[in-house]
């Protein structure tokens, strides 16, 4: 394993469109992805670099011409896609953090290969502020290099949600992090929501609704974590010790 998480942040990957991909050559010209490879990583011709798409195309190719405005190369392989894992991961949901304190989470959750995160405002979040486009961009750039990072195929989707109850409306089971909550136990469960909820825990009415929904507390042991780093372990745990592939 560790010796897999080391290659994978050794290589040189860059994140492509299918388009791209597809393409008789490869060829870069946005401005983020020029930076990455020429200043970055300081790449020359003839060093060779893994392009991938994010939803489980990738292409390896050989740096033949690099300019400031322009990057070139040759396919070294036909497109190839790669099979999601994980499919019936449980879907992390997430209570908005302050000041980006989801972001760690996003980062961790994406690299353990979660296909799917939502993080929906809590009813104790002060910060009102409506969800945008600047703040999806922000999410995708974290999935993205978490996913080129750890050497992944398919980047996470980040959802956002506006209350916990439309964030856990379509999921059969949840479970939450709780200080009294019961231990971890094996289980099988499809459409399983994992909840954790922001500093200073989920309200009455929160708690309320997740009693109505069968939902059941779960702890990780006998001390009370923050609501930031619960975010990343709580999933992954879960995942780790509740769920199993078919």
């Amino acid at each position: 394993m560790g010796l897999a998480v080391a290659r994978a942040m050794t290589d040189r990957r860059c994140p492509s469109s299918r388009a791209q991909l597809e393409a008789t050559q490869a060829v870069v010209t946005e401005p983020d992805a020029l930076t990455y490879l020429s200043r970055s990583l300081r790449l020359r011709a003839g060093a060779q670099v893994e392009f991938f798409d994010g939803l489980g195309g990738a292409r390896r190719a050989e740096l033949t011409r690099l300019t400031k405005e322009r990057i070139e190369g040759s396919w070294l392989e036909p497109l190839r896609l790669e099979q999601r894992p994980n499919e019936l991961a449980p879907v992390p949901i997430l209570a908005r953090q302050k000041r980006h304190g989801e972001d760690d989470a996003l980062a961790a959750l994406s690299a353990l290969g979660f296909p799917l995160i939502r993080v929906f405002q809590a009813e104790r979040d002060q910060n009102l502020s409506a969800w945008g486009d600047k703040q999806r961009l922000r999410w995708a750039r974290i999935t993205q290099d978490s996913c080129r990072q750890s050497g992944g195929y398919w980047c996470a989707r980040v959802e956002p949600f506006e209350s916990l109850d439309a964030a856990i409306e379509d999921l059969e089971y949840v479970v939450y992090g709780d200080a009294a909550g019961a231990p971890l136990t094996h289980r099988v469960e499809d459409r399983l929501g994992v909840v954790v909820g922001p500093e200073g825990g989920l309200s009455a009415q929160e708690r309320a609704l997740l009693d109505r929904r069968g939902g059941r507390g779960v702890r990780l042991g006998e001390r009370t974590l923050r609501a930031r780093h619960a975010a990343s372990l709580l999933p992954a745990v879960v995942m780790n010790h509740w769920w199993q592939q078919p």
